[in-house]
């Protein structure tokens, strides 16, 4: 018998006095069958979606895949001499009506037609016509704000004015919101241990039997808004779907939101729960190992048969209806599971599921379509809809040490409002940076993609990290028959040894930037996709981490700066705007730079380092074409100390909140720093020491004519662009969670 392999009658008898296995099956196993440590093949195929022809398929492939999963983790366990119950904590970590007219009204006449993009700022999307999910929005004529626990909505009368219209209280934490006309979608995220048990709601969400776990970690909830009245919005639809809210968009009032499930499934187990006796042996008893064996092979036991003894229904994410105060539970699952698919070698658990709503519809109805995969990112073109996701669960890769990083990409076809079809998939080499490093052009599908990013640790001699750029066109598959996405052209080698940190793809070019020790900025030719051909490379110290198309000469760009004098590293705190002159793209040159900090002297060691959204979140960054002009928040804070006159110690925070307005000429690329907006005194006022939930910097500006208007935790206030002077100002009557606390 192999070594390792055979378990004493004593040990057995000795591990389950100690009361400490729970998962033993009732056998006492003296030996250890030789195969049991077999994994299931995890071979390389397509990254294709096929759809389940049947739900027992489904049910099938889906427990296969969870029962792998939990295997390897236990597999891992028994070779590490450190575990202290890897997995524990698994489900806690994983991320994560017809139209009444398109005129905003409260009853009284609206002003002149004020226009999107040449009157006002709106979102800043990706995409020409692809609105995206945010939580401000506005139509020119009010502006609706999610903040705390409420819906604030406020009227614009005349551009420098705002008048409070109306608040609403939003089930769950609001995370965003889409707007069309007279309807407004709120999504929220629903933590089910917040639900009142007298709620109906409160007993779909629990395991049945003895369990006392939830279904999800997380729901989703989209309620729509006719908000026909803005100053009494009505909820006309309540949905909840199981599951973590991804991102959402909208093209002429049709809506994709995409949501990812990861479900609790009761009586699994991905550690090991060792007998005090383990702990007493020595560090380097061999028992210790045969030990972990045991307890690993019995728990695989076990969860094979908490498995087989579930249905379907208790895998799969459900949809929940609410109308007039009543549930309705809506199973997601067609008669024969077809609006479930899986890449053909897919190992996931998790479902990413995509919810079109029709705001255009009569009646309120939704589609929805599912596919196993991990968590996904999300592009939208017009008519395209892009989700990538990494081509393997972290766990699929223990044991597979020639195998790289992939990404799979499945598109749609999203032209038919209400309706998202399949269209294709294909796989890259590398992991993609975020949907700025995807776009769709003519038919054309470009990626932007980083190689060895992730280094297997365990690996001798891994690839160095290098970055391509890949084309691909849909195409059949001649062995399967497949509409695929097949790879078209690719250029390959760019910047060895540095990752991408930016990139934006406008019509036939792209841009990309690479960072090591110094910033490269690569102009690339996409006019022969078949052949993406660099044309010029530009090396500057810091990095850039959003890049803007001012027009087909000009860039702006938002990052940091370098570290020190010598140019090397990064000065995490700093931010550095900068301009490229790309007339030439084979040339590309610095037309200017400018740095930006909150506080006047940034070398004073009292505040903290400062931050700017606008560096990580692309929506915060508002360029104004009209007046060439941006806006980007800033902020900083400091701990402050003070002694009152009977010596009575306190401390509160004190926040540095601005937006800084910069002018930048378009022709030239100069930059100066035009004004600011200000927030410090409404989150510091001595009389409102609220709990701002981490919302005390300035988050989004709207520019509205000649006035910026600058939303925070505490309130909108309202500037003239000519004197930057104060003009107006509302602050929030916000509802917060119970949790939140109000005073120092």
């Amino acid at each position: 018998m192999n070594k390792g392999m055979v378990t004493s009658i004593g040990l057995v008898l000795l591990m389950l006095t100690a009361g400490c296995i729970g998962n033993v099956r009732d056998e006492i196993i003296t030996e250890l069958p030789d195969d049991w440590r077999t994994q299931t093949s995890r071979t390389i195929s397509q990254p294709h979606l096929i759809q389940f022809d049947s739900c027992l398929s489904m049910e099938y492939d889906l427990k296969a895949s969870i029962a792998e999963e939990y295997r390897t983790q236990l597999l891992q366990a028994v070779e590490e001499q450190y575990y202290y119950g890897w997995g524990m904590f698994e489900d806690d970590m994983v991320a994560e009506a017809a139209m009444d007219g398109d005129s905003a009204s409260t009853g009284s006449a609206q002003p002149q037609t004020r226009t999107q993009g040449e009157d006002f700022s709106g979102t800043n999307n990706q995409e020409q016509g692809v609105d995206e999910a945010d939580f401000i929005k506005t139509d020119g004529y009010f502006i609706y704000a999610l903040q705390g626990s409420t819906l604030s909505i406020m009227s614009v009368p005349e551009y420098g004015e705002i008048e409070f219209a109306s608040n609403s209280s939003i089930e769950g934490s609001p995370i965003s919101m889409m707007l069309r006309g007279d309807r407004l979608i709120v999504l929220s995220s629903y933590n089910p241990w917040s639900i009142d048990s007298e709620d109906e709601l409160y007993e779909y969400l629990r395991w049945d039997g003895d369990y006392s776990e939830w279904r999800v970690s997380s729901m989703t909830k989209y309620t729509t808004y006719n908000v026909s009245d803005r100053t009494n919005p009505e909820v006309i639809q309540e949905l909840y779907l199981e599951g973590y809210n991804v991102d959402a968009r909208e093209v002429d009032g049709s809506i994709r939101a995409i949501t990812h499930s990861w479900l609790n499934i009761p009586g699994l187990s991905s550690w090991l729960n060792m007998p005090s006796a383990y702990y007493e042996l020595e560090w380097d008893d061999p028992q210790r190992k045969t030990y972990r064996e045991m307890i690993a092979y019995e728990t695989i036991q076990a969860n094979d048969e908490v498995l087989a003894a579930m249905d379907l229904e208790d895998l799969v994410p459900k949809i929940y209806q609410r109308i007039d105060g009543q549930i309705f539970e809506h199973d997601m699952r067609s008669e024969a599971c077809e609006n479930f698919a899986k890449p053909m070698d897919g190992f996931s658990r998790g479902f990413t599921n995509i919810l079109s709503l029709d705001l255009f519809s009569p009646t309120f109805t939704y589609e929805s379509d599912h596919l196993l995969s991990n968590h996904p990112m999300v592009y939208a073109s017009t008519d395209a809809l892009i989700l990538t996701e990494n081509a393997w669960d972290w766990w699929w890769f223990w044991g597979q040490d020639d195998v790289d990083d992939m990404t799979n990409i499945h598109t749609f076809d999203i032209s038919v409002p209400g309706t998202t079809t399949y269209t294709g998939s294909g796989r890259i080499d590398g992991q993609i940076l975020n949907q700025f490093s995807i776009s769709e052009h003519e038919g054309v599908l470009r990626v932007a993609t980083t190689i060895g990013q992730w280094n297997r640790w365990w690996m001798d001699d891994p690839e160095p990290m290098s970055s391509s750029v890949i084309t691909l066109v849909r195409g059949v598959d001649p062995e399967t028959d497949q509409q695929v996405l097949l790879e078209y052209g690719r250029l390959d080698g760019i910047a060895e040894n540095e990752r991408i940190w930016s990139a934006r793809f406008v019509e036939d070019r792209a841009y990309v930037v690479t960072f090591e020790q110094i910033d490269p900025l690569w102009t690339i030719d996409l006019s022969d996709p078949s052949a993406p051909t660099i044309l010029g490379e530009l090396e500057v110290p810091g990095v850039s981490t959003y890049i803007h198309p001012l027009h087909d000469d000009m860039l702006l760009t938002i990052g940091m700066g370098p570290a020190g004098e010598d140019g090397f590293g990064l000065d995490w705190s700093s931010t550095r705007l900068s301009t490229f002159n790309i007339s030439d793209l084979t040339q590309p040159a610095v037309a200017d730079t400018l740095m930006l900090s909150p506080v006047d002297d940034p070398d004073d060691n009292r505040w903290t380092w400062s931050y700017s959204e606008a560096k990580y979140e692309h929506k915060a960054f508002q360029y104004w074409g009209p007046k060439e002009m941006l806006a980007v928040p800033l902020s900083t804070y400091r701990w402050v100390e003070s002694y009152d006159t009977e010596g009575r110690y306190s401390w509160h925070y004190e926040y540095v909140s601005k937006a800084i307005i910069v002018n930048v000429n378009e022709a030239t690329g100069s930059m100066s720093i035009h004004g600011e907006v200000n927030h410090s005194s409404l989150v510091n006022h001595e009389d409102v020491n609220h709990w701002w939930g981490g919302n005390e910097n300035i988050r989004r500006t709207i520019f509205m004519g000649d006035f910026i208007y600058a939303f925070s935790g505490a309130g909108i206030t309202v500037h003239n662009l000519t004197s930057m002077e104060l003009v107006d100002v509302v602050t929030f009557d916000i509802e917060y969670p119970e949790y939140a606390y109000y005073d120092y």
